[in-house]
């Protein structure tokens, strides 16, 4: 089952710059593998690998995987056969085991004779002694808003070494109901996605983008859903984009979820193993969260009654303890919590609309002060929060408050916890706003009178940002695009922030 040369070439593609890709991509249009190929979930000694198959006709027997050393397979290290069904959508996911520690692998796979795009993923390290772990952090990626063009420059991007996507991988609207008509992008299905078949449809058509399957094919990731993986504000018995017409939430929650877990490279094989945590040693401990399924109750307005009832959640009883207990007995240097919606949060001055925080950890008090006490009394160190979800870029500092939503002290003091939001690499945000709007609010959000706990602010940009880890700090860079109206684009590094180890300052 060796490869030609065409077809290697036309493999190893996927690894080249964006013309030679869409050039192969053309070339592979009748290929079994025109989703790609993704990694994810690495752990110190294995990896998980996907690849989707796509034929009318699926008797061909099994798909063969192999992952080698080198990028040419003639250090082939594991093999093996993977038996496609219809029940998990002809998907395929092998867990790779028996992997050495901080070593960059390709794997490939074959069918009926074709062989799949290369792929490149890397295990974790087993320490950070000598080395910094650089991580690109992204969420809110929706077809109709404009192309992923962030996912490209990461790719090309040698220094990263993983993912980290912390939801809106997908969005369920129906076809011009969320989105920017300029980008001439339409979802299929045309209609909101409900069903099993719908979700499977929504997901196979964001694997066909090329940017999208350059990083899956370059980059392993880690990755928690939010709420459009689902539907628009869910929580665990509904949500404000599920109406009692598009029948049961349970049904279409789990259909939603299976999908999920069929199209991405993720090791859970149910719900509730997306809660999860990866370490590297002494130096650093990843959780990440669940706030959409796991837990979270119905979203509530400050002016109605049971707002700040114990009763009400985000996480859970289960996996607060969960996280209380891990970060309690954590003996890693940095603790970074994956999650979707903002915690710190900020205001606006009067005559400025805020946000809707009450889908925010904001519109749940109870439990957030549950762990801004937890940091406090239990003088936890060096922890942060990544957050997506807001489509907009802040760095907050996180400190204890005696009014609600009352921010006095200042992000030059030393906080509980550090906040990083990413940008959007599509979704919506204040560029559709005119630039003096934009001006006017942010100048607003910098007023010390407002939010002296704010570092940062854009609320206009699209873009990620990298982490770069070592024992001593953690640095994030943001780096924004210039377009997402068309696939021709330039990026520009912007803000960078330093938060030393030893003093938990930022500079």
């Amino acid at each position: 089952m060796l490869t030609s040369r065409r077809k290697f070439l036309l493999s190893a593609a996927v690894l080249m710059p964006l013309p030679r890709l869409l050039s192969a991509t053309a070339l592979l249009s009748e290929n079994y593998f025109r989703h790609g190929v993704a990694s994810g979930d690495p752990l110190q000694d294995r990896v998980i690998i996907w690849t989707r198959i796509t034929t009318q006709r699926y008797n061909y027997g099994p798909v063969i995987w192999e992952l080698s050393a080198d990028p040419d397979f003639s250090k082939r290290i594991k093999q093996g056969n993977y038996q496609l069904s219809a029940d998990n959508d002809y998907t395929v996911k092998v867990d790779v085991e028996g992997l050495q520690p901080g070593h960059t692998y390709y794997y490939r796979f074959q069918y009926n004779g074709a062989s799949s795009p290369v792929g490149a993923t890397r295990t974790l390290p087993d320490h950070l002694d000598d080395r910094d772990l650089n991580m690109a952090v992204v969420s809110c990626n929706n077809w109709e808003d404009g192309y992923f063009n962030s996912f490209r420059f990461i790719a090309q991007k040698k220094e990263i070494d993983l993912v980290l996507h912390l939801g809106d991988y997908i969005y369920e609207y129906r076809t011009g109901e969320y989105g920017n008509k300029a980008s001439g992008r339409i979802h299929a299905p045309l209609h909101e996605t409900v069903t099993l078949q719908d979700y499977r449809q929504r997901y196979a058509q964001y694997r066909t983008d090329p940017d999208l399957q350059l990083l899956h094919a370059a980059k392993p990731f880690y990755m928690i859903w939010d709420d459009h993986e689902l539907a628009n504000d869910a929580y665990n018995d509904g949500a404000k984009n599920h109406q009692p017409n598009e029948g049961s939430w349970d049904v279409r929650k789990q259909a939603a979820i299976q999908a999920y877990l069929e199209w991405l490279p993720v090791r859970a094989k149910t719900a509730g193993e997306i809660v999860r945590k990866f370490t590297i040693g002494n130096d650093l401990e990843l959780f990440l969260m669940d706030e959409r399924t796991h837990g979270r109750t119905k979203q509530l307005d400050i002016t109605e009654a049971g707002f700040e009832g114990s009763d009400r959640s985000i996480i859970g009883a289960g996996q607060y303890q969960w996280l209380a207990d891990n970060l309690r007995n954590s003996k890693a240097r940095w603790k970074l919590i994956a999650n979707q919606v903002m915690f710190a949060g900020y205001n606006v001055a009067p005559g400025f609309k805020l946000p809707k925080y009450n889908d925010w950890w904001l519109g749940y008090p109870y439990e957030r002060g549950k762990i801004i006490r937890l940091l406090e009394e239990e003088k936890i160190a060096n922890v942060i929060f990544f957050t997506g979800d807001h489509h907009e870029s802040f760095v907050l500092a996180l400190h204890p408050e005696k009014e609600f939503m009352q921010y006095k002290k200042g992000f030059e003091e030393k906080p509980l916890a550090w906040e990083f939001l990413t940008p959007s690499i599509t979704s919506k945000n204040a560029d559709r706003l005119s630039s003096e709007e934009i001006k006017v609010f942010e100048a607003m959000l910098y007023k010390k009178d407002i939010n002296p706990h704010l570092a940062f602010a854009d609320i206009k940009s699209h873009g990620y940002y990298i982490a770069t880890i070592n024992k001593n700090k953690c640095q994030v860079g943001y780096h924004f695009v210039d377009n997402v109206l068309s696939r021709e684009a330039r990026e520009r590094a912007a803000a960078t922030f330093t938060i030393d180890a030893a003093t938990f300052a930022i500079s």
